[in-house]
């Protein structure tokens, strides 16, 4: 395996973006990680260029012949819209032999300084680094794309719906001792 050196991503959609706490991944023997998917327009001149270098450090790792994973590439097709790709970065939360854990991913503002701890919301446009990690399974081998800091450009926060303003206010049971939002301000009017 060769050193790998920092590479970028082009200024890209995110969507699922845990930047700032880790989140647990789908298999629960694993340990949190920070992730976020890039969206980028699969015909355009900077997408197609960054797939190229993939591919060659692909090529470069394991050699043209060899027998590609399923997972062995971290950009695919949107699963919705044909003329986006996706591509998938992820950064496991490491523990050290003291037991502390590394710090995640570096995150900046587009004048490069430090990310406010807002959580990035679907529709932020970033910059990514990141390193490539060969790996070789027995269904086959691939790169993944280690996430090491991004760039926001274009801040969208999240929001996050919790459901309750599609209620309205109905007549019934009022939970008691729980003020009215409203009731301090009441001046007797």
């Amino acid at each position: 395996m060769t050193e790998s050196k920092m590479l970028y991503t082009p200024l890209a959609e995110a969507r699922w973006a845990y930047l700032v706490e880790p989140r647990a991944q789908m298999d629960p023997d694993k340990p949190l990680a920070w992730s976020v998917d890039l969206v980028l327009p699969a015909k355009d001149p900077k997408t197609i260029a960054f797939q190229k270098k993939l591919e060659e450090a692909f090529i470069a790792e394991h050699g043209a012949n060899k027998r590609r994973s399923d997972k062995g590439f971290p950009i695919k097709p949107d699963k919705e819209n044909p003329d986006l790709l996706v591509v998938k970065l992820k950064a496991q939360q490491l523990v050290r032999r003291d037991g502390s854990t590394a710090p995640g991913p570096t995150v900046i503002d587009a004048k490069k300084k430090p990310w406010d701890g807002s959580a990035i919301g679907n529709g932020s446009k970033l910059i990514t680094a990141f390193k490539i990690h060969p790996w070789t399974r027995p269904e086959g081998c691939g790169i993944s794309l280690i996430l090491k800091a991004a760039q926001v450009v274009h801040f969208v926060p999240y929001l996050q719906d919790d459901g309750i303003d599609g209620f309205d206010e109905q007549e019934g049971y009022s939970v008691p001792g729980v003020a009215d939002e409203f009731d301090e301000f009441d001046d007797g009017l």
